[in-house]
């Protein structure tokens, strides 16, 4: 059976009308066996096969529904080589050679999706130019400088500046920020062309990749693994759990599900921007995530329309046009020159978001390992986390510091998740609106 996967309900992504290729993958239709079954077709899975092909290491990928249907398919694209902390809070709270050791990872991650891009020979509009983190507060750009000085005076790096209120504003066409880190090693791209892209070349050097396959059940059976999908099963020695917030309790007594928090992360795009518009919004061309606690994130496309992220509907049951008017106001506050412009597409998707803020790296069993809980910094740490992925099953093993599985215990109340998402949603946009 080979088709298109039928189940993605997204067709009002940008990026998914945009795509330049969708690859028709197989659907599983009978048994087989593997060493390593990777369970998501999204950039963890795709990167820890892209691993294990460089180790000759024989991998099966299974997607549920289609090669980056998930976040991975519906983010802004942005490879940005930061954490949600900031360096020198991590140095503060881990020590300093924790914190060097965190911003090596970082700009590990973002190099190898540039290596994998170039590797791979992948059209996905990747641009390596930089990233602007404005803010929107005194306290927020005070914390920026300090990150500036300590890279500067601890990791030696001097790459990063941050530009005073003034610059921002010309930068970014827009007068409520109140200065902005530029850090230029910072990339972004095409989602859906990538993880198609790159599914593409590790598909056409052995690495079989099958859609519309869910893995059901996962169980121990004589010394391995068994998959079982709805029309075939898959049998080996390794699984990757790769699903992230679409994580569920295949293996028996894990709770891996209850250890992140599902969030909805709303994006809009505006109709082509006239000529008046175009010299007013982002003049400086980079892509941008402020520093608030729900953030908004922007960037131009090659069509001339601004793409705009965030919090609309955080809980994701809405799927209306009214789901995201608080984006649309969002907009009008960060571009003022814009309120009321015509919507052209509108579309969400599912972020995981760890109590620590930190994605985690670890393993449920011997031969069951995981890689999940991005909060919105997946395109560039989840490229290094398959890294780590296939090597610790190679037998290697590179301490991953705050992002190793310890400590990373389940989150109270985890029933209760959308009304706690809701309350704390609303505390931070109460901070983030009275702060000074």
């Amino acid at each position: 059976m080979n088709k298109l996967s039928q189940i993605d309900k997204d067709p009002r992504s940008f990026w998914r009308k945009t795509a330049k290729r969708r690859d028709p993958f197989p659907t599983l239709g009978q048994d087989v066996e593997t060493t390593v079954l990777i369970v998501g077709g999204g950039f963890t899975g795709l990167s820890t096969a892209r691993d294990l092909l460089k180790r000759d290491v024989d991998c099966i990928v299974m997607e549920a529904r289609d090669i980056g249907w998930g976040a991975s398919g519906r983010t802004g694209g942005f490879a940005v080589p930061r954490f949600k902390m900031n360096y020198s809070d991590l140095a503060r709270d881990f020590g300093e050679k924790t914190a060097l050791d965190l911003f090596g990872k970082a700009i590990e991650a973002v190099d190898s999706i540039a290596e994998t891009v170039a590797e791979f020979d992948i059209d996905c509009g990747f641009q390596r130019d930089g990233h602007l983190t404005p803010a929107h507060t005194i306290k927020a750009l005070r914390g920026l400088k300090e990150d500036q000085a300590w890279l500067r005076d601890v990791a030696g790096d001097t790459a990063v500046r941050v530009l005073d209120a003034e610059e921002t504003a010309d930068a970014l066409g827009s007068p409520v920020y109140r200065g902005a880190y530029l850090d230029p090693r910072a990339a972004c791209l095409h989602p859906k062309d990538y993880t198609h892209g790159l599914a593409a070349a590790l598909a056409s050097r052995g690495v079989r990749i099958f859609v519309d396959s869910p893995v059901k059940t996962l169980v121990r059976d004589d010394g391995r693994w068994l998959a079982q999908t709805p029309e075939g099963a898959v049998r080996a020695r390794h699984v990757v759990l790769a699903s992230n917030a679409y994580t569920t309790p295949l293996v028996e007594g894990s709770t891996l599900h209850r250890r992140i928090i599902p969030v909805s992360s709303s994006v809009i795009t505006t109709r082509p921007l006239n000529d008046t518009e175009r010299k007013m919004t982002l003049p400086i061309g980079l892509p941008v995530t402020d520093a608030r606690r729900l953030v908004r994130y922007f960037r131009m496309l090659p069509t001339g329309q601004l793409l705009f992220g965030g919090r609309g509907d955080i809980t994701g049951r809405r799927k209306d046009e009214a789901a995201y008017r608080p984006l649309e106001q969002q907009l009008a506050e960060t571009f003022p020159h814009l309120a009321g412009i015509e919507i052209h597409e509108r579309w969400s998707g599912k972020v995981a978001v760890t109590l620590d803020s930190f994605p985690h790296i670890g393993r449920l069993d011997e031969d069951v390992h995981y890689a999940l809980g991005y909060g919105g910094r997946g395109v560039a740490l989840s490229s290094i986390m398959g890294r780590r992925l296939a090597e610790r099953i190679a037998g290697d093993r590179t301490d991953m510091g705050p992002m190793e599985d310890a400590g990373f215990g389940s989150v109270p109340f985890h029933a209760l998740r959308r009304t706690g998402m809701q309350m704390m949603a609303r505390y931070y946009q109460l901070r983030d609106s009275f702060e000074q």
